[in-house]
């Protein structure tokens, strides 16, 4: 997407609008009681980001954000670590965090509406992982894939170029599925829970993939499960959370493409398949967690999603943990880190999602 694109003027508007909401919301949220984020801070710059976001366009969007393979390469850098990454047959590329002969690996999909790339806080997230799981004697790494991004790309680019992926761990690194896990937050979560439906079922667009044995286990954050920008958790949450429709109705549209004969299909928007879709996933993978903030306004596809998944999948034999964490916002583990935070923020939301990493990777 050229910056010729890009009005300058619009965003530096928006900008000062998002200012002028977070200076409205110092005064205004002591007065806003549970209706607000669960703390003064979160509360003023969730206003913030709530104007921003929703004023932006996609030109915008992209403009603001570095790439992913740029981000990845600084990221390195400033962590005082080789880049190391792998070059896939579409172009594709995925960049390890860990030593890349490590014998487990949690191939990670980031979020950002499939239209935004990949933030320092989702690597630095990453790598704290994966420290903290290499401490405890575990040999894991991360490999985050740098999906190609919409609306340049639409579905179902991206859900291809991860299978490919998987099937480059599997088929050429000759790695045992029983050593791969799969992570992904918001977008990166949806993209997860396609690939473990094309496993089951494939893609009519994406060759098939058959696995000599089941993945370990996926972890799934805030995960974008419905499109419907009209569930109940959109007004209850609408002044908890970091953004509000606006900008998921404008990267729904750039992702599924006006003309893409898949929009709104199981793969793409996993609450609309039934239970029974979901029996066959646990032939290929272990374990899920789903985890969700009590504060999100994609509460509502969430739920139902773990509903119709835990009676399909968990059915067959999966075991499957949802955990929904009171108070808590969209990726706020990841979130904090982007805004500074250094430990837990109060909630328990990071808490509940690294006791499971501890246990189950």
């Amino acid at each position: 997407m050229a910056d010729h694109n890009v009005s300058k003027l619009a965003i530096a508007s928006t900008t000062l609008k998002a200012m002028l909401a977070a200076s409205a919301r110092l005064w205004v949220s002591p007065f806003k009681g549970q209706k607000g984020a669960h703390n003064y801070f979160k509360d003023v710059i969730f206003a913030m980001m709530r104007t921003q976001l929703g004023g932006l366009d996609l030109a915008a969007d992209r403009y603001m954000n570095v790439m992913t393979t740029p981000a990845y390469l600084k990221f390195a850098k400033d962590s005082g670590f080789a880049p190391e990454s792998i070059t896939l047959p579409s172009g594709a590329l995925a960049h390890w965090i860990g030593n890349k002969t490590a014998k487990k690996v949690i191939l990670y999909f980031h979020g950002g509406g499939y239209v935004t790339p990949c933030t320092p806080g989702h690597f630095q997230y990453l790598k704290a992982m994966k420290d903290d799981r290499n401490a405890q004697g575990s040999d894991v790494a991360v490999l985050v894939l740098a999906y190609d991004l919409a609306p340049e790309h639409p579905y179902p680019t991206q859900l291809r170029q991860s299978i490919e992926c998987l099937r480059h761990l599997v088929e050429t690194e000759r790695r045992s599925p029983a050593d791969i896990s799969l992570g992904g937050d918001s977008a990166g979560g949806n993209l997860a829970i396609g690939v473990l439906s094309h496993l089951a079922h494939p893609h009519p667009d994406i060759p098939a993939l058959t696995l000599p044995g089941k993945l370990h286990a996926a972890l799934l954050i805030s995960p974008w499960c419905s499109f419907n920008t009209h569930t109940p958790s959109y007004e209850t949450n609408a002044e908890r959370d970091c953004f509000d429709a606006r900008p998921l109705q404008r990267w729904s549209t750039a992702f599924l493409g006006s003309d893409s004969p898949f929009a709104g299909d199981f793969y793409n928007e996993p609450v609309t398949a039934p239970a029974s879709w979901w029996e066959g996933t646990a032939d290929v993978i272990e374990e899920v967690l789903i985890w969700a903030g009590g504060n999100e306004i994609l509460l509502d596809g969430i739920e139902e999603f773990s509903k119709r998944f835990t009676k399909g999948f968990g059915g067959k034999g999966g075991r499957v943990n949802t955990a929904i964490t009171a108070k808590a916002a969209h990726i706020e583990m990841i979130l904090e880190l982007l805004l500074g935070y250094k430990g837990d923020s109060g909630t328990g939301s990071a808490e509940v999602v690294n006791g499971w990493v501890k246990a189950k990777l």
